[in-house]
């Protein structure tokens, strides 16, 4: 048997893009590329930036074959030519894979600029692809300007960067630029869940969103890791393996954090870190998701969707109930100081010593905002009264009369995504008409707190009250008076 039939080839591989329309989360390059093609407009030097494993090279070896096929230029490449194989395997002499890396001095780049003089061997352009075309020297960067500018016919340069500010000016100026995107966790989720189908892996669709967070952003990467998962439990991958396998720290790690950090409970932080630190999480993994799941409550209070912030459903509900626990100035004083702190973690000989400190100094600052509680009350009471204010605004411009009935409540608390609202006891009327047409005023106040949110009303005897049984026609008047401002007419002696 032939050793390529024996040797197992890793899903990253095997899987790689063949064509352009194979390519994930890239349409605006590789629509891009495929019309320039259609419309013969090719040009002499690309640079393909972003981060690793989003499809770079990948990119670059489908153009050298859309360019080189018998059948070409085409966008869809044969893949069946000797010139499309020799390419896909980086065996064909006219299309040269270069790393930066270890060929960056200037005697390499002159050679080139020697070689490119001579025509293509078998295939249509000579094509040069640079990987980590940042890591070559100034005078070799000098040495390949003018080749750039002006290179010889059929002669395509496709340089590759992680790190396109580290290329010259005079670099950039000379290539067309195409920037590659991470791929967001839904688009890595979907091509792993594929994948698994074409490979019958059995795992859990929470594992799948695991590794794809994990991957951030990084198609390779998820890939890879999947392999690594796959021969970890060929049984079935579930989140737990996932989680075991490459030290991910558990949401409920930080769920429990941020819980005795709001109860500035000082003593249960302290003995919170020592068991993590005899747990074996890694410090800086723990440090860094600590910091994510912070911002993730501070911008759950600013309304963000479970969506935006690659959030599973039920660690949705979990951590907009944990943000209520916070205030919107707390959560940044945390988040400032847990990521001041972030490069001493890294380089402390006693990284436990550390968080305990940062961890008490922030119960404490905890247990003091608590103190001063009247002025958060205060500050709670006048959002409360800017958001209802903003809500009769509104209504009035939708429907007046509800909103004139509105207006006879008093506004209690607004918990999570419910509006307390109270009615005085002799305006049940008032109330019960409120109650059957609500759903307009609770669409406004979505709209104005970013999120799905109801309106509960109740009855509530006042003073007012006391003074309308024992005087019930100032009660009236007093009734009167307000929507006499709603509708804007004086009183008539």
């Amino acid at each position: 048997m032939d050793y390529d039939e024996m040797s197992y080839r890793i899903l990253a591989l095997k899987y790689r893009p063949q064509t352009f329309d194979e390519i994930w989360a890239q349409d605006h390059i590789k629509e891009t590329l495929k019309r320039a093609i259609e419309q013969n407009k090719i040009g002499h030097s690309y640079l393909f930036a972003g981060p690793r494993g989003v499809g770079k090279t990948t990119t670059a070896r489908i153009l050298a074959k859309s360019l080189c096929c018998v059948k070409g230029p085409t966008i869809n490449p044969c893949n069946e030519c000797k010139t499309c194989q020799e390419i896909a395997a980086s065996r064909n002499m006219d299309v040269l894979e270069i790393d930066g890396a270890s060929n960056r001095r200037i005697e390499e780049i002159r050679e080139l600029r020697e070689n490119i003089k001579y025509l293509p061997t078998s295939a249509r352009y000579k094509i040069y692809i640079i990987d980590e075309v940042h890591m070559l020297t100034t005078e070799a960067f000098n040495a390949l300007l003018k080749t750039l500018e002006e290179p010889p016919k059929n002669v395509v340069f496709i340089l590759a960067t992680t790190a396109p500010h580290k290329v010259p000016g005079t670099i950039l100026s000379r290539c067309q630029r195409f920037d590659f995107r991470k791929a967001t966790v839904d688009e890595i989720s979907n091509r792993l869940a594929w994948l698994t189908k074409k490979e019958n892996i059995k795992i859990t669709p929470e594992a799948l969103y695991a590794i794809a967070r994990r991957a951030d952003g990084a198609i390779r990467d998820a890939e890879v890791i999947l392999d690594q998962l796959w021969a970890f439990c060929p049984e079935g991958i579930t989140k737990e393996s996932v989680y075991e396998l490459l030290g991910i720290v558990p949401s409920s790690v930080f769920e429990e954090y941020a819980e005795l950090l709001a109860s500035s409970d000082e003593r249960g932080l302290v003995e919170f870190i020592d068991k993590i630190f005899a747990s074996g999480y890694d410090t800086i993994e723990f440090f860094a998701g600590l910091i994510e799941y912070f911002r993730s409550l501070a911008m759950l209070r600013l309304g963000f969707d479970a969506q935006t912030l690659e959030l599973l459903p039920d660690e949705f509900t979990r951590r907009t109930k944990a943000s209520q626990r916070f205030d919107s100035e707390t959560l940044l004083i945390i988040i400032s100081t847990l990521c001041s702190t972030e490069e001493q973690i890294k380089r402390s000989l006693l990284p436990k010593i550390l968080l305990e400190v940062v961890s008490l100094k922030l119960a404490k600052a905890m247990k003091s905002s608590k103190a001063n509680s009247p002025n958060l009350n205060n500050h709670q009471d006048e959002s409360l009264a800017r958001i209802f204010k903003d809500l009769l605004s509104h209504l009035r411009t939708k429907k007046l009369p509800l909103a004139s009935r509105l207006e006879l409540a008093t506004p209690q608390k607004l918990e999570g995504d419910t509006l307390y609202i109270q009615f005085p006891k002799n305006h049940s009327l008032n109330r019960d008409h409120f109650e059957a047409n609500k759903s307009l005023a609770e669409a406004i106040l979505s709209e104005l707190i970013k999120r799905p949110a109801k309106i509960v009303s109740e009855l509530k005897e006042t003073a007012l009250d006391e003074q309308g049984k024992s005087n019930p026609q100032k009660a009236e008047n007093e009734q009167l008076k307000k929507i006499g401002k709603v509708f804007e007419y004086e009183e008539v002696e």
